[in-house]
């Protein structure tokens, strides 16, 4: 099976890119049911890793890069939604796939989030 990565950047060799998107905050395999919005619309889609710096959704619907859109989701570590802007930063399709992945970096999350996402990350997968 092989995916396509959309990038902001056509023509850029994959180990450059790959630089490009060089990640300081770790990921933790976690998944999350997921409303995004966007311009009017919406989807829910299921995350599939997740860092205090974003993280990579499963939806339906691709999203082009630079699309700004806002999170909501639910943790076991805090009673109320977690809800973050973010952008799209690339995007995964596979032609054997209906689903499609989504990179989105996070823009401003609140000093709640952050610990409790911390102590989300601390608890077993």
């Amino acid at each position: 099976m092989m995916a396509t990565l959309t990038s902001r950047y056509p023509g850029r060799a994959r180990g450059t890119l790959a630089e490009h998107f060089r990640r300081i905050d770790p990921r933790y395999d976690r998944q999350l049911s997921v409303e995004v919005s966007w311009e009017g619309e919406e989807q829910v889609g299921r995350s599939r890793n997740v860092s205090l710096g974003g993280m990579y959704l499963e939806g339906r619907k691709p999203l082009p890069i630079g699309t700004a859109v806002t999170l909501r989701f639910h943790i076991p570590t805090q009673p109320e939604a977690v809800e973050v802007s973010g952008d799209v930063r690339w995007v995964v399709t596979s032609p054997n796939s209906p689903e499609v992945g989504i990179g989105i970096r996070f823009q401003g999350l609140r000093a709640r989030d952050v610990w409790a996402l911390n102590r989300f990350f601390q608890t077993a997968s």
